[in-house]
């Protein structure tokens, strides 16, 4: 009975990503022979931590970490200390015992949440508390920690960069493992925004592989202890007609690996088989203005979901076929935050403009409300001026240009760059409605009212398991909020919804009802945020883009424990490991733990 509830879990460590679900049933099925087993062999386990138990046993991870983003820690290792007696006898069956492990971007799942009960470190700086660090060169992907290897990715040369390399280290020690460098050969990667880089995607890793992804190369199969290609597959390299650049990563569930891209030419979800690369589904995303928003998976009791939100709407997709089962409306022209998924639950927060004003302010010259050809050539947030447009966005822009004068004005432009089938966000029409008599929206002569004006922002929670329009189905509660941002991802943790937005704006509310605890209030760096909120030890890290790491004790009240500055800016989301926070700078890696304990 043990072999065949441990099943995979003594071959690797990914078992972890175990459906809670599946947990669940098992463990209901089977209380009463685990609990008399566990009693026969609790001395042998005596000396087991509870992570190694947890990290090793299919669903048990996941379960965990459901509850206690639920319930809290407290509740969870208090209560949970029963079920755990009963889950020791199931882990001698496991050849192998693994460590926390934290696969992608933002851990399992892309919640952001370890399941570590290890105290993490409050006060630290590039000198205090680093157990190592080291040069990687330009790149603001996150770390991956699986398996006692960490993972991370960098451009060198003169930015953008001309070569491309992705990093193995010892996660203990701080030692090299390998290193594996990928000229950039063909024409010169295009210019993209300073807050981005081309080694923007944050690895996914399994005891075997590690998964890598660039807008050239496409994506890559690793072997983990050698560096060697096991295998890659090209994909479309992205185009951003304003030169944003690429910033999505591989997401890893099971023998699956997940990918979205929404860019302005050729927007599109995959599925590839992990162990070779093979594309099992994809779906054609052409329905999707340019959007930011990475897989998560939902436990329904139908099965497993793949979600992915977009312009104007969140995808719920069947797992293998990638059918799109259901959607419901996120009221955005687009999306640039993930959402967080637990115990069949999809919490969403979006702040967004309409797509019309988007354009005007970016593409609209000389302040006539209007745009036009060589406006978009040549305005001065496009960094490659000297490079053609391809014909396909031409394409769409004559789709807009219904009286074929050249210039797309008012609803034209919704049309331009909308789909005709997913008209998302705020439309013309209310842009200058929002606007009253004011036609130019440069950013630096409109008013900070006019400009507050244009946002729609709210939070919302959705259960999957849908068919069809689930808008008034499924939506358990949507709330407007002007707390929402547009580019920093949603935490919810201890029974609680936070989000942190440019400025050091924090708030928190209830993840049952939305209701509101506590909003708008400052902690931390001022300035911009990228990267998303982690959580552990009963407290929160958030970190600005000025390099300002803050840590927040998860209270009743939010209370700034310590603010930690590295002197450097941080794009990437910090990885929490045993008591360790693995934290990238744009140029540098650190392993943080405090060494008093």
């Amino acid at each position: 009975m043990i072999a065949q509830a441990v099943g995979s879990a003594g071959s690797t460590p990914l078992v972890v990503q175990s459906r809670w679900s599946e947990a669940r049933a098992w463990l209901h099925s089977h209380w009463k022979d685990v609990t008399v087993i566990s009693q026969s062999f609790e001395s042998e386990v005596d000396s087991w931590s509870p992570p190694q138990i947890i990290a090793s046993i299919p669903g048990v991870a996941l379960m965990f970490q459901t509850l206690m983003c639920r319930f809290g820690f407290d509740w969870v290792f208090r209560v949970g200390s029963i079920a755990m007696l009963a889950m020791w006898g199931m882990c001698l069956g496991a050849q192998e015992l693994s460590a926390e492990d934290w696969p992608q971007w933002r851990g399992f799942n892309c919640t952001g949440v370890t399941t570590s009960t290890k105290p993490l470190p409050v006060e630290f700086s590039p000198t205090k508390n680093v157990r190592w660090s080291a040069e990687v060169g330009d790149g603001i992907g996150s770390p991956t920690i699986v398996a006692g290897r960490l993972f991370t990715t960098a451009m060198l040369g003169e930015k953008p960069g001309n070569k491309f390399v992705v990093f193995c280290f010892d996660a203990a020690t701080g030692e090299k493992h390998w290193e594996r460098e990928f000229p950039i050969e063909g024409e010169a990667l295009p210019k993209i925004h300073d807050s981005n880089s081309y080694a923007s995607a944050t690895p996914a890793a399994d005891a075997e592989r590690v998964y890598v992804y660039h807008a050239r190369l496409g994506m890559m199969a690793l072997d983990t202890k050698t560096g060697e290609t096991a295998w890659r597959r090209q994909l479309p390299e992205p185009y951003f007609v304003f030169d944003w650049g690429p910033g999505m990563s591989p997401v890893i569930h099971g023998d699956r690996l997940f990918f979205c891209q929404d860019d302005d030419l050729s927007p599109a979800a995959y599925c590839l088989d992990r162990r070779s690369g093979e594309i099992l589904w994809k779906d054609d995303r052409g329905d999707m203005a340019c959007s930011y928003s990475h897989p998560v998976i939902c436990e329904t009791p139908q099965g497993p979901e793949v979600i992915i939100a977009g312009t104007g709407k969140m995808i719920g997709y069947d797992y293998k076929t990638g059918h799109r089962k259901w959607a419901t409306e996120v009221f955005c022209r687009n999306i640039k935050t993930t959402p967080v998924t637990f115990d069949g639950i999809i919490y969403v927060s979006v702040e967004s403009v309409g797509i019309s004003y988007q354009w005007r302010v970016t593409a609209d010259a000389d302040g006539d409300g209007k745009i036009t050809r060589d406006e978009i050539l040549n305005n001065k947030y496009r960094l490659n001026t000297g490079k053609s447009i391809p014909d396909a966005f031409w394409a769409k822009f004559d789709r807009g240009d219904e009286n074929k004068d050249g210039v797309l004005e008012g609803e034209e432009i919704d049309k331009a760059f909308l789909d005709p089938k997913n008209r998302g966000g705020l439309l013309a029409s209310e842009v200058q409605g929002r606007l009253g008599n004011t036609i130019d929206t440069d950013a630096g002569k409109l008013s900070e009212e006019l400009s507050e004006r244009q946002k729609d922002a709210s939070i919302q929670a959705v259960r999957g398991g849908g068919e069809g329009d689930v808008s008034k189905t499924h939506v358990l509660w949507l709330k407007k909020t002007k707390s929402a941002s547009h580019i920093v991802s949603p935490l919810v943790a201890g029974g609680r919804m936070f989000l942190i937005k440019q400025g050091g704006i924090f708030a928190s509310f209830q993840a049952a009802s939305g209701e509101r605890l506590w909003d708008r209030r400052r902690v931390g760096a001022g300035g911009s945020y990228l990267s998303a909120p982690v959580y552990g030890d009963g407290k929160i890290y958030v970190t600005s883009e000025s390099g300002v790491v803050s840590v927040i004790e998860s209270g009743p009240e939010p209370k700034v424990l310590a603010n930690n500055d590295f002197g450097e800016p941080i794009a990437a989301t910090p990885a929490l490991v045993d008591g360790q926070i693995f934290l990238r700078t744009r140029t540098r890696l650190y392993c943080i733990a405090d060494e008093a304990k």
